[in-house]
């Protein structure tokens, strides 16, 4: 099987992965945000912004993966190679500020999209 086919599959484990560190990490703030009635209680509270949009991120990978493995089921060709520069891109930019995070997992997702594209010399 050409693992290009399974990006979508990828990136949704991986937005799992995030959403349930995200919300083990963040379980007594999302509680105090619940107790506190929603409304409102993350706008000045930096600890809760960044729970919520960690968790938020997680829940993102997982539409776009979502969609990607729809797009490549009925496609049935890579997704485009720019999309895997920009995987790439942030990914080694994210390692660079927080080495030791998931930012790594995007790699290996990223270089299997760009060499889903052998035989084109520049991403399009």
């Amino acid at each position: 099987m050409k693992l290009w086919k399974l990006s979508g599959v990828f990136l949704i484990a991986t937005g799992i992965i995030h959403t349930i560190v995200g919300l083990i990490i963040g379980w007594t703030i999302l509680g105090e945000i619940i107790k506190e009635g929603l409304f409102n209680t993350v706008v000045t509270q930096h600890d809760r912004n960044a729970v919520i949009w960690f968790i938020l991120c997680g829940v993102f990978w997982i539409m776009i993966g979502h969609f990607l493995h729809i797009y490549l089921k009925e496609i049935n060709m890579p997704v485009p190679r720019f999309i895997g520069w920009y995987f790439l891109i942030i990914s080694l930019f994210g390692v660079l500020i927080s080495p030791i995070s998931g930012f790594w997992l995007f790699i290996p997702q990223a270089l299997i999209i760009i060499l889903a594209h052998p035989k084109r010399a520049l991403p399009h």
